[in-house]
């Protein structure tokens, strides 16, 4: 079988083409996660949505969950290939990229506003199908369910950020809201995805100097430890500004529908709940 790379970012390019080996760090369905030097690299299916660590295959889900490759299996890297010692045997995936797309986040272009980014994000948001996070910024009517203890210690945070930001006590407001580290379930709990979103809209408005965007930063990076290895991964790009395709996509103010359409694309809540951090950091800085 010919296993191609074919998809991929600025950031994963340059990473593959400075590393020389790893190891295989955890296999799912459709990814499997190679710890490099201090960084995660994600071999994924065809079709997967790009993140700043992605390596998309032309593999689908079924050819790419290969039996003989586990955890802890050897890994060589080079711009040419990445090659995995399974059991006697060489999974070679050939590096030859025909999309790389640039994961360094711009600010939103001069002439355009971060007003018309909220609006589009708002309406993006408002039209999703309320899971995750998306529920704190609905208006519609809800029964109780098994997250409500978690959206509710986040809607606290939220709130108590709001507060503190105004009085402009902004080390504080960082560090209230950095404590959603880690909250939620899965591979990159809800909490986590939210902070992302955060740093998103921070660089997206050109606020990335602000005493608060700074003290956010020092805050995350304190505490990368209270989350998960792939969660730690993401919110490790972000700091360095690096983002997912759907995240980099919004400095041209696409439209509402292909906004949602992009980030709804990202795992189960993922992207949503990115999207509501997007959201709620326009809402923070705008006057």
């Amino acid at each position: 079988m010919n296993r191609l790379i074919t998809h991929t970012s600025t950031y994963a390019d340059n990473i593959l083409c400075q590393c020389s080996s790893g190891i295989v760090h955890s296999v799912y369905n459709k990814t499997i996660n190679i710890q490099t030097e201090g960084q995660l690299l994600a071999l994924q299916s065809a079709a997967s949505p790009l993140s700043p660590v992605s390596l998309v295959t032309n593999l689908e889900q079924e050819d790419l969950a290969s039996p003989v490759i586990r955890p802890g299996q050897p890994v060589r890297l080079s711009g040419e290939a990445v090659e995995i010692s399974s059991s006697g045997q060489l999974s070679v995936f050939t590096y030859r990229p025909v999309h790389i797309y640039r994961s360094g986040l711009v600010p939103i272009p001069s002439g355009s506003s971060s007003a018309a980014l909220y609006s589009q994000v708002r309406m993006a948001v408002k039209g999703s199908d309320n899971s995750g996070f998306c529920l704190l910024f609905s208006s519609a009517p809800r029964t109780a369910a098994p997250n409500d203890l978690m959206l509710s210690a986040a809607g606290k945070r939220m709130s108590r950020c709001r507060i503190l930001f105004r009085e402009k006590e902004y080390s504080e407001a960082a560090g209230v809201l950095a404590g959603l580290i880690g909250l939620g379930i899965g591979l990159t709990p809800s909490g986590d995805d939210f902070l992302c979103g955060i740093l998103a809209a921070l660089t997206l408005c050109g606020q990335d100097a602000h005493p608060f965007a700074r003290a956010f930063a020092i805050q995350l990076e304190e505490r990368l430890s209270d989350t998960n290895d792939i969660s730690r991964t993401f919110l490790h790009c972000a700091l360095q500004n690096q983002f997912s395709q759907a995240v980099c996509s919004l400095p041209h103010l696409p439209p509402a529908d292909e906004i949602l359409r992009n980030f709804s694309a990202v795992g189960h809540s993922s992207g949503t709940d990115t999207l509501c951090g997007i959201l709620y950091a326009l809402d923070l800085l705008l006057p």
